[in-house]
């Protein structure tokens, strides 16, 4: 089956010259929110980002989560060919209906998502 014309355009666009650099994208991972009985879950989709590069902030009933993935495996000799996962800054923001200033935030990463449970009027 030939190739469509689109998908040879889509694929020249891909391929990256040695001269031609990759500029920062932001993006946006996914993100799933569960609501409990003792407060919600929220689960982020950010295989590749390290702990330490992630910030958590508290605005009354808003969280925000921000950070970035850097590529790490860069070795010397290697040539970029093309690239297709995003290396760069992300940030996502969830409201919720009562203020989380006081609530316990805990997060842990698990098999390349980020978990965030929130559980509303304790003490931080």
């Amino acid at each position: 089956m030939p190739f469509s014309h689109d998908l040879l355009i889509l694929t020249r666009r891909v391929h990256l010259t040695t001269e031609r650099r990759v500029q920062s994208l932001r993006w946006t991972p996914a993100a799933d929110v569960y609501e409990g009985r003792d407060g919600w879950l929220i689960k982020l989709e950010l295989a590749g980002v390290r702990p330490q590069d992630v910030q958590l902030r508290v605005c009354g009933n808003f969280l925000g989560i921000s950070g970035r993935r850097l590529d790490l495996s860069q070795q010397p000799g290697l040539r970029l060919r093309s690239m297709e996962i995003a290396y760069a800054e992300f940030e996502r923001g969830f409201e919720f209906p009562v203020s989380i200033e006081q609530a316990e935030i805990r997060s842990q990463f698990q098999d390349g998502m980020m978990l965030v449970e929130i559980v509303p009027g304790s003490s931080r």
